[in-house]
C-alpha cells in the first residue's frame, strides 16, 4: 500500500516520514515523496507523520493506519478449550463452528458451548437459539461469559435442545458459527419375541420383550421407571395339532391315612387340536410316543402312632392347697398294635399329661398357733417370747406331719418383746431365770448381771 502527501515548494523540499514519531528509514520512500509499504502487517498500523522542510518553513500532515481483520476460526484451538474447561469444569462441551457442531444430553444435565473468534478489532458476539436472540436476562438458563466467548446452559431440557449459533462482527466484516443440542431421553423400546409359551395346541402365544435404550443403545431398566410403556400385544405361535399324549388326572385320597394307603388317578390318552378340542385316541397312539403313566402308588407309609398311658396313680402326693394333691401316670409312645416305640416318633401328635391336681382327705389341714408367752424380760434387748405351732387337721383337730401343711408359710413361733432401755430404773430382776442365773454363778458377766440386778445384788 501506499500513503500520498502532495507539497509543494521553492526551494525543493526534503520529506521525512515517522510512525508513531520513530522516523521511518529512506527506503520506503518514493520519489514523489509518498510512503509504500509492502506486506502489510498488524505491526505497521500506527500514525504516520509526513513532515516537509525547506529554506522558508516546514510543514507536517499525519494520518492513522488501523490494520482491521474480518471475524474468523483461530487456527490453534488450545486457549479456547481451557476457556471451555475453566468455564464449566466436568461439564459437557462443544465448539462452534462454520459448518457445525453437534452435542448429545441427558435431561437435566448442563453445557458449555465455545465461538472461537479471532479478528481486529476483536469482534463482538451475540448468541441465537433457533434464530432468536438469547435475552440472558430473560432466561435464566443462560450465562454469556469471556466476553460472549461462552455460553452455559444449565438443566437442559426439551427446550434447550436446536441449533444455538454466535455471530462474531467488526468493521471487517461478520462470521456465523453454529452448534446443533440434541436432548437424547430415555424411552422403551421394543426388543424381540421371547419363545412360544406352548409347541402346539390353540394357547401359544409370544410376548414382546421391551428394554431401555439411551441414543440406541441399551442401559439399565431403572433409567425408564416412569416412562410410559408402549401397547405391545402377544403374536400367537404355534397354533397346530400336538402329537397323542397320556392325559393324567389328578391323584385321589389315600386311602388310608397312616400304615401304608393307596391313590389311584385316570390316565387316558388325548390329542388336543388347534382348535383346542381334546380329543380321545387309542392307547396305542400313546404307547408308540411315551411310557403310559401308572396309574396306582402307595401312599401314607408311615406308621401309625398313638400316645398311651397308664391308669392315674393314688391321690397321695405333696398338698399343694387345701384338700388338694397331685397324682401321677405314665404316658409313652407306640403303635397302635401296642408296640412301643420312642417318643419322638410321637412329635406331631398333641402329648397327653402327665400329672393333675386331685381332691385329698388328708391334705385338709392347716397352721394352728397358741398364744404367745409373757415376755422374759421387761426391758432391755433380750426379752423374747414364744408360742406353739403345729400342722392340725381341719376336720379332726388333730396334729398331723408338718409337711402337709407346706403349701403355706409357717407362722413364727418365737420373737422378741419389750425392746425398751432400762436406764434409771430399781435394781430388780428383768427376767424369771434369775435363780438359774445365781445357781450358774454368771452373775459376774454384765449381760446377766444386769437383767439379774436383784438377784445378783443379793449375792
Amino acid at each position: 500500500m501506499s500513503i500520498f502527501f502532495f507539497f509543494l515548494g521553492v526551494p525543493e523540499v526534503e520529506v521525512t516520514w515517522f510512525r508513531n514519531k520513530s522516523k521511518l528509514a529512506p527506503l520506503h520512500h518514493l520519489q514523489d515523496g509518498s510512503l509504500s509499504i509492502t506486506n502489510v502487517s498488524f505491526s505497521d498500523q500506527g500514525l504516520y507523520s509526513c513532515r516537509a522542510v525547506n529554506l522558508h518553513g516546514e510543514v507536517t500532515e499525519n494520518t492513522q493506519l488501523v490494520i482491521l481483520d474480518p471475524p474468523h476460526p483461530p487456527s490453534q484451538l488450545e486457549d479456547m478449550k481451557a476457556l471451555l474447561s475453566a468455564n464449566g469444569p466436568n461439564l459437557p462441551s462443544v465448539l462452534t463452528s462454520p459448518l457445525g457442531t453437534q452435542l448429545v444430553l441427558s435431561p437435566g444435565n448442563s453445557a458449555v458451548l465455545g465461538c472461537p473468534i479471532k479478528g481486529h478489532p476483536m469482534p463482538n458476539i451475540t448468541w441465537f437459539h433457533d434464530h432468536q436472540l438469547i435475552a440472558t436476562s430473560a432466561e435464566p438458563t443462560y450465562r454469556i461469559l469471556a466476553a460472549g466467548q461462552i455460553l452455559q446452559i444449565t438443566n437442559v431440557s426439551g427446550g434447550s435442545q436446536g441449533e444455538f449459533s454466535c455471530l462474531a462482527q467488526n468493521e471487517a466484516g461478520t462470521l456465523v458459527q453454529k452448534a446443533s443440542l440434541v436432548i437424547q431421553e430415555y424411552w422403551w423400546s421394543v426388543d424381540k419375541l421371547v419363545g412360544c409359551s406352548a409347541s402346539c395346541g390353540n394357547k401359544g402365544v409370544q410376548q414382546l420383550h421391551l428394554k431401555c435404550v439411551l441414543n440406541n443403545t441399551e442401559v439399565n431398566p431403572s433409567y425408564c421407571a416412569g416412562k410410559a410403556k408402549p401397547a405391545v400385544q402377544p403374536v400367537a405361535c404355534n397354533r397346530r395339532d400336538c402329537p397323542s399324549r397320556w392325559m393324567v388326572t389328578s391323584w385321589s385320597s389315600c386311602t388310608r391315612s397312616c400304615g401304608g394307603g393307596v391313590q389311584t388317578r385316570r390316565v387316558t390318552c388325548q390329542k388336543l387340536k388347534a382348535t383346542g378340542v381334546s380329543v380321545p385316541m387309542s392307547n396305542d397312539m400313546c404307547s408308540q410316543l411315551a411310557k403310559r403313566p401308572v396309574d396306582t402308588q402307595a401312599c401314607n407309609q408311615q406308621l401309625c402312632v398313638e400316645w398311651a398311658f397308664s391308669s392315674w396313680g393314688q391321690c397321695n402326693g405333696p398338698c399343694i392347697g387345701p384338700r388338694l394333691a397331685v397324682q401321677h401316670r405314665q404316658v409313652f409312645c407306640q403303635t397302635r398294635d401296642g408296640l412301643s416305640l420312642p417318643s419322638e416318633q410321637c412329635s406331631a401328635l398333641p402329648r397327653p399329661v402327665s400329672t393333675q391336681n386331685c381332691w385329698a382327705e388328708a391334705c385338709g389341714v392347716h397352721w394352728r398357733v397358741s398364744l404367745w408367752t409373757l415376755c422374759t424380760a421387761t426391758c432391755g434387748n433380750y426379752g423374747f417370747q414364744s408360742r406353739r405351732v403345729e400342722c392340725v387337721h381341719i376336720r379332726t383337730n388333730k396334729p398331723v406331719p408338718e409337711h402337709l401343711c407346706s403349701w403355706r408359710p409357717r407362722p413364727a413361733n418365737w420373737q422378741r418383746c419389750n425392746i425398751t432401755p432400762c436406764e434409771n430404773m430399781e435394781c430388780r430382776d428383768t427376767t424369771r431365770y434369775c435363780e438359774k442365773v445365781k445357781q450358774l454363778k454368771l452373775c459376774q458377766l454384765t449381760q446377766f448381771k444386769s437383767r439379774c440386778c436383784g438377784t445378783c445384788g443379793k449375792a
